[in-house]
């Protein structure tokens, strides 16, 4: 008798849907083919199938075996492809009925147009991960469409990979990502003098892609978990504008350049209110609820609520509250100039590493100045001025303090001016017995 079921490959049970991550949806068809032992006891064998779609277990009703009602992704599309797999393998059993499960799971691939898993190489798949992420068929863990920066960061590993199979006139497959390959790569990667940070961002999405084959049954391929097989990282020199240099582009007159002055205006909403420009650049005029300012942050869907400093007010008045549209590049040129005008010129010692080679140069402070160093302003000079570490992450959207303070910039010197106005440091000398 033909049953055909729905199950998750990976259940998750006693763990809280926040922490979840997506896994595959597999099908297992009964239909009553079985296999004799040498001692004469019958074995049977279902049709295991994976369908390919993944679901949070959140979302999975294993009473009906099908995804419930959500908002989150396309469920009822499918529900209805699920019930057309179901439909499909019980006619092609009909029409091949001593089919084992092997030959059965071929047939049905084929009537399903899939693409062989012996002709999936790593470059077929690493374009169909690709696809899937772009169009939304393919989610992260938690159940939500990838972000257009990553996919558009995962556009780039690809140039580079391909680029780096042509330079050495190879195509690799999943068994050939190897330590070897791992060294060649990175070889490849520094003699184009990018940075470790750089390097380390192309080697994850090649990790992530390879775990994602190895998941769905493609390749058994355990060298890219060995520990050499690294996501390199470098700390890199992030500056923050304090309080007197925020002043000093407040009151900079740009009233003979426009462009500069929107820089500068919206470079300033980022720095009082802490968050990414994706973000600040676009706040409205809805986005305001008497003294504060309600967000739901881009990146991250979480919801912060920003009281707004006189300074904000008044640049926001400026704009009728609804900031004009601007561009994360333009604004990256021209805040720079902007500093310059503002003197800004305090000589920033960096160091970097290009093509292995560090390299330690000597930066006035403008030159660094970009979209982001507004958020980690904002973010610092909270700290500074006391607030919570707390406080302040309800506004940034941080989740953990651990994130927060790495992420904050204070020097040593910073932190011990701020500490000799504690009580702690400025008790009455004690009277000796």
């Amino acid at each position: 008798m033909e049953k055909a079921s729905f199950m998750l490959k990976e259940p998750q049970k006693g763990i809280t849907p926040s922490k979840q991550k997506e896994t595959l949806i597999y099908m297992f068809f009964n239909y009553g083919y079985f296999e004799t032992s040498t001692n004469g006891k019958k074995k049977y064998l279902p049709l295991k199938f994976s369908t390919g779609f993944r679901v949070l277990p959140s979302l999975w009703d294993k009473s009906n075996y099908r995804i419930k009602k959500t908002k989150k992704l396309d469920y009822q599309n499918i529900n209805i492809e699920l019930e057309n797999i179901e439909a499909l393998a019980k006619l092609i059993h009909r029409e091949n009925k001593n089919s084992s499960p092997k030959q059965l799971r071929k047939l049905l691939n084929n009537k399903l147009n899939k693409v062989k898993e012996e002709v999936l190489t790593l470059s077929t798949y690493i374009d169909k991960y690709f696809n899937e992420i772009s169009n939304g068929k393919r989610l992260t863990n938690k159940g939500e469409r990838y972000k257009e920066g990553t996919v558009k960061a995962v556009k780039g590993f690809i140039a580079i990979f391909n680029r780096f199979q042509e330079h050495e006139n190879k195509q690799y497959d999943y068994d050939t990502i190897t330590m070897d390959f791992y060294n060649t790569f990175i070889g490849y990667l520094t003699s184009l003098n990018y940075s470790p940070n750089t390097i380390g961002r192309h080697i994850k999405h090649l990790k992530t892609i390879m775990h994602q084959a190895r998941e769905e049954g493609l390749h058994n391929n355990t060298e890219i978990d060995n520990k050499a097989f690294k996501i390199l990282k470098k700390k890199v020199e992030n500056i923050y504008l304090n309080e007197e240099e925020l002043r000093k582009l407040f009151n900079l007159d740009l009233s003979n350049k426009p462009s500069y002055a929107l820089a500068r205006d919206v470079f300033l909403v980022g720095c009082y209110t802490a968050q990414r420009f994706s973000d600040y650049s676009k706040i409205k005029k809805y986005s305001i609820k008497d003294d504060f300012i309600n967000l739901i942050q881009k990146k991250s869907q979480e919801k912060v609520i920003i009281p707004i400093r006189p300074e904000l007010r008044h640049i926001l008045e400026k704009y009728n509250y609804t900031l004009p549209k601007s561009f994360e590049q333009k604004v990256n040129k021209y805040i720079k100039e902007v500093g310059k005008l503002a003197k800004i010129d305090e000589i920033i010692e960096t160091e970097n590493t290009r093509g292995g080679l560090i390299i330690k140069q000597n930066i006035p402070k403008y030159n660094l100045i970009k979209t982001h160093t507004a958020r980690r302003s904002g973010a610092t000079n909270m700290y500074l001025a006391g607030i919570p570490s707390i406080d302040i992450m309800k506004i940034t959207g941080h989740k953990t303090e651990a994130d927060f303070l790495k992420y904050i910039k204070v020097s040593k010197e910073e932190t011990a001016k701020s500490l000799q106005n504690h009580p702690y440091f400025n008790k009455p000398i004690l009277k000796a017995n």
